[in-house]
């Protein structure tokens, strides 16, 4: 328990009618020395049972949400005891930088054995996890002689999952035939899929006409089949640290949140075209989703999406040697990176030869505002020229600004210019599919 804030007012009351009583003597003095003092310990003892007879209790209608969202916390305030309490203050110290709240400080009153219920509303404002409060929850005399604080802390943990972004019209590169996404690839004729029939001509496939449809319309016709494909795609994340840049405080952005927004988009993709997915990534510790299908790889991916930070020390490049010598061949490579040098681009065109390979650049310089590019960042012209050089040899390139609206991700794709030079890789891949 600790004392209200003008309290020593009453003591140094006490103190003169004590001296004056001791030196004068008289009722008066005496009968002003024992109404103080007795006021000083009824408000005491007050205080003391008063806020040993609250309870409280708190609840929350979700512990998982998506950055941007609100969940409600019930807080439930009760009064035990015979006597009403004249006030009471809550304080709610939740993670603001996580979660920021409607109501951070509140006061109410209790009645006589009767209770509140509080709503609360908590703004996820970044992805990670964290429990509600603490809740600090002050009550105290009426007189403000005394206060007491109850800490009441939440054992359920809140997850914060990566905003997603709507992103069905992107065009991931696909790599295994007969899937459920609709391709214009010939290559991907699904024969088991028929469409229509339609007139033969030439260059159609001679197997495919339909003999029957010939005879009666004494002209010849042929099968057209859906197109669909599919692919088993996979994640690389680059979260090392002297890579990604924060410049959100001098009017930039991070470069490591937006690429954190980008798998998760891409993973809700792969889910809704009911493809594989994985995630692999090296961050404050090695983090891998083996690929799978279906809502259960999503849950996972978004879990480790949710707590992964920009720590790590290890390279793009060197995170691609490490994990794609298991991979099976055509699968469909995504790597989101603000960093893109020669090795890496060399440790790109080799995959190329096995896998479809998309690349996704952050821009860095536009995401450190007045702060500046990171320690490890190419210079602007030489990832731009080797970007281009990549979508050159059948590389999926796209270039993220700061502040781009994720939805018109496949409005970034890089379109190749003209007068480009010939490629130079130091170390050149085998074969170029």
């Amino acid at each position: 328990m600790r004392r209200g804030r003008h309290d020593w007012r009453l003591p140094l009351l006490i103190l003169v009618a004590y001296v004056s009583a001791r030196v004068n003597g008289g009722s008066h003095n005496y009968f002003l020395l024992y109404a103080t003092a007795l006021l000083w310990a009824g408000s005491w003892l007050m205080t003391r049972y008063a806020a040993s007879q609250v309870t409280c209790t708190l609840a929350v209608d979700r512990d998982r949400i998506e950055v941007g969202e609100t969940i409600t916390a019930k807080l439930r305030l009760e009064n035990e005891g015979w006597v009403p309490i004249l006030w009471l203050e809550v304080d709610d110290e939740t993670p603001p930088r996580l979660l920021e709240s409607d109501r951070p400080r509140l006061g109410t009153t209790l009645p006589l054995a009767g209770c509140r219920l509080v709503h609360v509303n908590l703004t996820a404002r970044r992805r990670g996890r964290c429990h509600v409060g603490p809740l600090r929850i002050r009550t105290g005399d009426g007189l403000g002689l005394f206060a007491r604080e109850i800490t009441l802390r939440s054992r359920q943990q809140i997850t914060i999952y990566p905003r997603v972004h709507p992103i069905d019209d992107l065009r991931i590169p696909l790599a295994q035939p007969f899937g459920h996404v609709r391709t214009p690839e010939r290559a991907f004729e699904d024969p088991s899929n028929h469409a229509e029939i339609r007139h033969y001509v030439p260059g159609d496939n001679p197997r495919h006409i339909h003999w029957r449809t010939t005879a009666r319309m004494g002209t010849l016709m042929t099968r057209q089949y859906e197109l669909s494909a599919t692919t088993q795609l996979i994640l690389f994340l680059d979260l090392n640290r002297d890579v990604h840049v924060d410049g959100s405080a001098s009017g930039g952005g991070s470069s490591a949140e937006t690429a954190v927004e980008i798998a998760a988009s891409l993973a809700a993709l792969a889910l809704r075209s009911k493809m594989e997915a994985g995630l692999v990534c090296m961050g404050q510790e090695r983090f891998a989703v083996s690929p799978g299908r279906g809502e259960r790889t999503f849950q996972e991916i978004m879990e480790v999406l949710a707590q992964v930070e920009a720590e790590g020390d290890m390279l793009m490049e060197q995170l691609l040697e490490a994990e794609t010598a298991h991979l099976g061949h055509r699968a469909t490579l995504v790597v989101i990176t603000p960093r893109l040098t020669q090795l890496l681009a060399d440790r790109l065109l080799r995959l190329r030869v096995s896998h479809r390979v998309m690349l996704i650049l952050l821009d860095a310089d536009t995401f450190a505002g007045g702060q500046g590019a990171p320690q490890q960042a190419a210079p602007a012209a030489a990832q731009a020229h080797l970007a281009e050089l990549l979508a050159l040899r059948r590389v999926t390139v796209y270039r993220v600004p700061c502040g781009a609206d994720l939805r018109q991700l496949a409005s970034m794709r890089l379109q190749v210019g003209e007068g480009v030079g010939a490629w130079s890789p130091r170390a050149r891949p085998q074969a170029i599919s």
